[in-house]
């Protein structure tokens, strides 16, 4: 039966196309039919084991079927938000056929959460979309889709710009929304999320616009969350059993940001993937997490985690998914924020770590960085770090401020 199925599957995932999200849902109704979640789990460590990228199909088929099972052992009522920001995502929004990069993210987002949780009346769910100031109307477009659709008593969208103007809590240290690249709108998603808890179980999600997770993979999140007393569970890129298909190639780049952020952020122990846009929280953590930010762009993930792990150690899972990149149209490939980002997480290790008159070198380091140095050593980066695996950063330190 594995072999048939196999030989069933494409050997790419393509995501603007509607017959390859068809075909994952017939792939894994197959899977249901004929195994459990320990039978999925050993298949998944033998394809794993080839590390053949033609099996991308049927291995996120895999996790979308074990996701999928685990609906089923939901016995209280739950209820899931699941936020999103645009910006600049006025063409990946539409259908393909309406733009060579549309992706139709919105429809294709409530279609994947209504069949994970169809005929389960234990959970609801609710979609929100964040207008992170588009200059080009993405929320607006967003309404529109709704709208046409009649999907408003599962999506809404809010605007940032808004909250900003009426002085919300989420957005009272945000002057413009210009001052937000994603992070301010996430969290403004994440505190409405919470405002009107709907039931004694409530989880909050923030994934990315685009179509990169599969939404049917949610409940790899959802799962130690409810049955573990985890407070936050991030899906991961880089495990044993994560799937990754990813274009470019900025490897080396994201391994330097990788190892300088872990000389400055000390509490976050074996996590290296920050930066997945696929993380779940439980909603009584969010008030803790959220208020009083340093960071309202990229590098905002690592703030809440940290923060999260400061609340209560070990508080944290990780959950390896499988994620194909959707680079087409990204609105970060070409802004490279791998400075600001770590200028902001020197500013982290200053309020979270340092006691009065203590001075990180890497810390201190960044401060001092231009673009046009920090480009020099993005072009020279120490062949310590490329050689290494980042899960070695954690504990391997041998490359020290001098050696840039």
């Amino acid at each position: 039966m594995l072999q048939k199925i196999i030989d069933s599957c494409p050997k790419e995932v393509d995501l603007t196309n509607d017959r390859h999200s068809e075909k994952i849902i017939e792939i894994v109704e197959t899977i249901l039919e004929n195994y459990d979640i320990s039978e999925i789990e050993k298949i998944e460590d033998e394809l794993i084991g080839k590390n053949d990228e033609t099996f991308i199909f049927v291995l996120l088929s895999l996790k979308i079927a074990k996701s999928k099972l685990l609906v089923s052992k939901v016995t209280e009522p739950l209820f899931i938000s699941v936020v999103f920001a645009v910006y600049k995502e006025h063409n990946r929004i539409l259908k393909n056929s309406e733009h060579p990069h549309g992706e139709d993210f919105l429809l294709k987002k409530v279609n994947q959460l209504q069949w994970l949780f169809a005929h389960h009346p234990q959970i609801t769910w609710e979609l929100i979309i964040v207008d992170d100031g588009c200059p080009e109307g993405s929320g607006r477009i967003a309404q529109d889709i709704i709208d046409k659709n009649k999907l408003n008593d599962k999506a809404r969208v809010l605007f940032l710009a808004e909250a900003i103007e009426q002085g919300h809590p989420a957005a009272k240290s945000i002057p413009t929304t210009k001052d937000s690249q994603k992070g301010g709108s996430i969290v403004y998603g994440m505190w409405d999320a919470v405002q009107q808890t709907k039931v004694k179980n409530q989880i909050v999600v923030y994934t990315d616009a685009d179509l990169s997770t599969h939404l049917g993979q949610l409940m790899l999140l959802v799962e130690p969350l409810l049955n573990q007393n985890t407070l936050a569970a991030i899906g991961s890129r880089r495990e044993r059993k994560s799937v990754v298909i990813k274009k470019g190639a900025r490897n080396n780049r994201g391994k330097l940001f990788i190892y300088l952020w872990k000389r400055m952020i000390p509490n976050l122990g074996d996590i290296v993937d920050t930066q997945c846009g696929f993380k779940a929280y439980n909603a009584e953590i969010i008030p803790h997490i959220i208020d009083d930010l340093i960071e309202k762009k990229f590098a905002f993930d690592i703030e809440l985690l940290l923060k999260t792990e400061l609340h209560e150690s070990g508080s944290i899972d990780k959950i390896p998914i499988a994620w194909i990149d959707s680079e087409e149209a990204s609105t970060t490939t070409d802004l490279q924020p791998y400075l600001p980002m770590l200028k902001a997480i020197a500013m982290m290790n200053r309020r979270y770590f340092l006691k009065e008159g203590q001075v990180n070198e890497f810390a201190s380091f960044i401060d001092s960085l231009s673009e046009e140095r920090f480009n020099d050593i993005l072009d020279n980066i120490p062949s310590e770090i490329i050689q290494r695996n980042p899960d070695e950063f954690t504990d391997y330190d041998d490359v020290r401020v001098k050696d840039f």
